[in-house]
């Protein structure tokens, strides 16, 4: 089911546009002069039933809630969802606390419904109060416990707690509270600074699983809230609370404080996420989420293995071998859980093919090195480094692959297609009807921002996918299927090769855009056609003459991190080294020459520097066929 945006998205990163975004009318449709509701959370709210608890002292709690029909449920127990609604929601309608936003109504949507069956418990608290009022805390707490009674098939170690702004800080209050109680919990646009002081309240909450949303500029409840509460969950030992949390750029909404607008709209890797969590999977909070994973079954024999944020790999098993295509990030050991859990013959010969080398799709080959079964390691050789440092001992099993190599398994080959992009060593594998995309085609967006290449180039890598496949009706499962909240076809190639035209021909405008997402921040701009969106770098949509891929020195590190854009950088060395090797490679390979110094080099070959003095100067100058020149400026300081 694909949902009405009733409400205006514009992604923007300098502040200056944030100020000309409030001259922008909202668009929230007005219930009355005061109150503003969502349309979408209003077709969905008269699913929901009223209800009414009151206390012994006849203080009264107003609530609405969801529950699956008879056809909807299954013999397994279902989990609950409690959401605490913000301030300007509180009174006694018992109404507003569903409509105001789509908090607790964009769970029961009718897909997504069909995919998780779930309660959903909404409770509106007086106008005065909030969350941490005494009696309004305790009789939140007896009114799930009641409703939890009151349906035997709600599942006891699968509750989940969520709140926006006032109700973000809320759960903050019900965890720091009650440590034992939720399997996850998502605050949005609130904060936890009555409780910073508390150290072992939050070490209590060291395996829960929490994922903060949060608008960078919100200025209702300002973003130093959320990253707080984060430093002190990470202090006291929780290594998953920055692994989902989602932050985002200016401008990613208005207002800003809709932070959980971008958040249901744009990732479906929130959704996704909740419902991986329960007590049981974390054995109680004694187990960290972070090292665990999760497993289905996919068509023609291939299985899918999730990471805790969601990061994919896939196992195809046949008699003679076994493929696993990638290996995810967390902190687990992703090898002994396939072969404990997926893997039906445990001592099957094993191959690994790594689509690409960004740390979220090798980070796990640290596990396998070591395990004799694994006999070769694919990669192409542009994306081979990091694969090398990862296997360390086993980099001997590495195999280079390249565009139109065939991978046999049981007489029916895996066919490598090479799409670079995301990366240069991108590539897309191709087994019967299936695509393994990786990254290169992105889980909903590419991301091009990091590369050299030009978008240009990217199309001819698109195209040169497409003309590869043919007409033929494709299964698309990329590098992050947790993205998605509708399957992935051919038509998203498609797509994704229209949106990249349309950048280049200037049909289609791109919008600045910013994400924090796993402690990563990206910045750049993004434009969609259809489910498709290209994330790029101004300087990605034309070739730049003269430019380099990539800089390496053979000790110390580059800053800032190379980008073909950016001119000047500096490292530090020993203050006994008394040489060092500069490694460029130029983009395009039709470069006319490369000096350093004065002195020719070809791309790609590593050039001798002496250090005589604390601080040595190179000018890397690159001359492109058309005489274009460009220069990059290195500073090795030594003894820093």
């Amino acid at each position: 089911m694909m949902r009405k945006n009733y409400f205006r998205y514009l992604p923007v990163q300098l502040p200056i546009l944030i100020l000309l975004a409030l001259g922008f009318a909202y668009a929230f449709k007005p219930v009355n002069s005061l109150k503003n509701i969502s349309l979408a959370a209003s077709e969905i709210a008269p699913l929901f039933k009223s209800g009414k608890y009151e206390d012994a002292s006849g203080n009264v709690l107003r609530y609405r809630f969801f529950e699956p029909s008879p056809a909807a449920k299954s013999d397994k127990k279902l989990p609950v969802i409690l959401y605490l609604h913000g301030e300007s929601e509180c009174g006694t309608d018992n109404e507003i606390q569903l409509v105001a936003t789509e908090c607790a109504t964009i769970w029961v949507e009718p897909d997504h419904l069909a995919k998780n069956p779930v309660y959903v418990l909404a409770p509106q608290i007086p106008k005065g109060s909030d969350w941490k009022t005494k009696a309004v805390y305790s009789n939140v707490l007896l009114l799930l416990k009641q409703f939890i009674a009151k349906h035997p098939d709600i599942d006891s170690e699968r509750i989940y707690v969520i709140g926006f702004s006032m109700g973000g800080t809320g759960v903050w209050n019900m965890i720091l509270k009650n440590p034992a109680l939720f399997a996850a919990a998502m605050p949005i646009s609130g904060n936890a600074d009555a409780y910073l002081g508390n150290t072992s309240a939050f070490e209590r909450l060291k395996n829960l699983p929490v994922l903060v949303v949060h608008s960078i500029d919100d200025p209702v409840s300002p973003v130093s809230g959320a990253n707080n509460a984060m430093a002190a969950l990470t202090a006291a030992g929780n290594k998953c609370v920055g692994n989902n949390s989602s932050i985002w750029g200016m401008g990613s909404v208005i207002p800003a404080h809709n932070a959980w607008f971008p958040a249901f709209h744009n990732y479906e890797v929130i959704y996704n996420w909740l419902f991986e969590q329960s007590l049981a999977r974390t054995d109680h909070g004694t187990i960290s989420p972070n090292t665990l994973f999760t497993t289905r079954n996919l068509a023609n024999d291939i299985k899918e293995v999730w990471d805790y944020s969601l990061g994919t790999a896939y196992i195809i098993e046949r008699s003679e071998k076994a493929i696993i295509i990638d290996a995810g990030a967390g902190d687990g050991k992703i090898w002994q859980f396939i072969k404990d859990k997926v893997l039906v013959n445990k001592n099957k010969d094993i191959e690994l093919i790594v689509t690409h080398n960004h740390f979220d799709h090798i980070v796990g080959l640290a596990s396998f090195v070591g395990a004799s079964q694994v006999k070769k390691v694919y990669v192409h050789k542009e994306d081979s480094e990091a694969v090398k440092m990862m296997l360390g001992a086993d980099a001997g099993k590495i195999q280079y692959i390249t565009d139109g190599d065939k991978i046999p398994l049981d007489g029916k080959d895996i066919e490598v297609i090479s799409v670079p992009g995301h990366t240069w060593g991108s590539i897309v594998l191709e087994y019967g009807n299936t695509l393994f995309t990786g990254d290169a085609i992105g889980s909903g967006g590419v991301w091009l921002f990091g590369s050299a290449l030009s978008i240009e180039e990217y199309i001819q890598s698109v195209q040169h996918l497409l003309d590869k496949t043919g007409n033929i009706k494709l299964t698309v499962l990329p590098g992050h299927t947790g993205e998605n909240r509708l399957p992935v076809s051919d038509e998203y190639i498609r797509q994704m090769l229209a949106c990249a035209k349309g950048l280049v021909d200037s049909s289609i405008t791109g919008t600045p855009f910013c994400r924090t997402f796993a402690g990563m921040v990206t910045l750049g701009n993004i434009a969609t056609v259809g489910q498709a969106s290209v994330i790029y770098n101004l300087n990605n949509i034309h070739q730049i003459k003269g430019a380099l891929r990539s800089l390496t020195i053979s000790s110390g590190n580059i800053t800032p991190r190379f980008a073909p854009y950016t001119a000047y950088y500096a490292a530090s060395v020993d203050a006994g080294l008394t040489n060092i090797s500069i490694t460029p490679a130029v983009v395009p390979d039709s470069y006319q020459s490369i000096t350093i110094n004065g002195d020719k080099i070809a791309s790609g070959t590593a050039y001798t520097a002496s250090l005589p003095k604390a601080d040595n100067q190179f000018s890397i100058v690159i001359t492109a066929a058309d005489k274009t020149t460009r220069t990059y400026n290195l500073t090795i300081t030594k003894g820093k």
